[in-house]
């Protein structure tokens, strides 16, 4: 038989459909829910087993160009070795015309304490999935002269905004599009544990931008990691200010250390006399008040190194000690007081061996605006997918139909 050949499975009720050598790998492996366990020693690195059902995830994300038409949104696969290019072959016109956007499917996953299987597009039976938006920017938010928000490359990130304002900026594309959130920096960490085996994304994948010059490093426009398309790595990029820095790209993502921090909505923190509590809510919303499913976490952390996070049965992302350095445990830096009431991750330049996926901020108040700070757009309704878009492309030829159709 053709290894090519597509199957539809059943999964705890949902249907899959997977490539008959899919298949095969995956009998032949036993590896239908891998599982891992973090903080077992301070090496940052743990026991990883065979990372198919990470590929096979992953290989269902990639980059789109997004692009709003008479109100609906409409979606066009990128080629996965190089954006510069459509999935069809052809070239992508101005960039500037559309959002760089990365497909996120639902992630699905079953933890207890601080081990978890990893089912990725597979549900397993009383499990979970991640609540993150289904479609996340690849790049920082830029905000146009006209307050929109945008997320485009050839830019520099926008910042000096506070989280609400930016979601507001998001939200004049239309009313399903809002921020990144804490659900996607749950699902993208695990992902990461998953595919790698290694809790220290800076050796791992790159520095992202390090120099104590943070503005200049901010201001360079974004999409240097274009050429790695749908992939993880670093690229080089040299200037006479800045010397050699090493932008990074996770899983399509642009960014997610070393250039600013990023605000991350749903989830909040207040103090209830000595102890202080995180909130996480759900909805594409922006909130200090909302209720949601409740944990303690630490009142105090000065730039210390993570040692311990949440995890759990949700698999929290949200550190619960400190302790280490930048070659142990998590590898990277947290803050945190009484005061703080939202969140921030990621790092920005100055921020040195500090800044990685896990890096987190919590001791800020609702209202902080920063010119290290922006945010990362994302989308929460399904877009219809085309294979291009242009003047004789698919969106043209789709709302005409529509137009047909309600005619008729």
């Amino acid at each position: 038989m053709n290894p090519d050949q597509t199957f539809l499975i059943v999964v705890d009720g949902a249907l899959r459909r997977l490539s008959l050598g899919d298949l095969q790998k995956m009998m032949g492996n036993n590896i239908f829910y891998p599982s891992i366990t973090l903080e077992q020693s301070s090496n940052p690195k743990f026991a990883l087993p065979t990372p198919f059902m990470a590929d096979m995830y992953q290989r269902a994300m990639g980059g789109y160009m997004m692009k709003v038409v008479n109100g609906k949104v409409f979606a066009a696969k990128l080629d996965a070795s190089t954006w510069e290019f459509f999935a069809d072959g052809t070239k992508v016109d101005d960039a500037s015309k559309y959002e760089t956007m990365v497909h996120v499917p639902d992630c699905h996953f079953k933890a207890e304490g601080k081990t978890m299987q990893f089912g990725g597009l597979f549900p397993i039976s009383g499990g979970k999935t991640f609540d993150s938006p289904n479609w996340v920017g690849a790049y920082e938010m830029y905000v146009d002269g006209n307050g929109v928000g945008h997320s485009r490359p050839n830019v520099a990130p926008s910042h000096s905004r506070t989280m609400s304002a930016f979601w507001d900026c998001a939200q004049k594309l239309g009313s399903n599009f809002g921020l990144a959130n804490y659900g996607f920096q749950c699902l993208i960490e695990a992902l990461e544990q998953v595919s790698f085996g290694d809790l220290n994304t800076q050796s791992v994948i790159g520095p992202g931008f390090q120099n104590e010059n943070w503005t200049a490093c901010r201001n360079i426009p974004m999409g240097k990691c274009i050429s790695l398309g749908d992939g993880s790595g670093k690229v080089l990029y040299n200037d006479a200010t800045l010397g050699n820095q090493y932008p990074v790209k996770l899983f399509s993502f642009e960014d997610l250390w070393g250039k600013l921090w990023e605000f991350r909505p749903n989830i909040r923190f207040y103090m209830d006399g000595d102890t202080r509590y995180a909130v996480v809510y759900s909805g594409n919303r922006v909130s200090n008040t909302a209720d949601g499913r409740k944990f303690t976490v630490p009142s105090s952390a000065n730039g210390e190194y993570i040692t311990k996070k949440t995890l759990g049965a949700y698999w929290d992302a949200f550190p619960q000690a400190v302790g280490g350095g930048d070659s142990t445990y998590y590898c990277d830096g947290f803050w945190a007081s009484t005061g703080g009431e939202l969140l921030n991750v990621g790092g920005a330049a100055n921020f040195g061996s500090l800044c990685g996926l896990s890096s987190t901020s919590s001791n800020n108040g609702f209202s902080v605006s920063g010119t290290r700070i922006g945010a990362r757009l994302a989308f929460y309704g399904n877009p219809t997918i085309v294979s291009r878009f242009g003047a004789h492309g698919d969106v043209r030829q789709r709302l005409a139909l529509a137009a047909h159709l309600l005619v008729s």
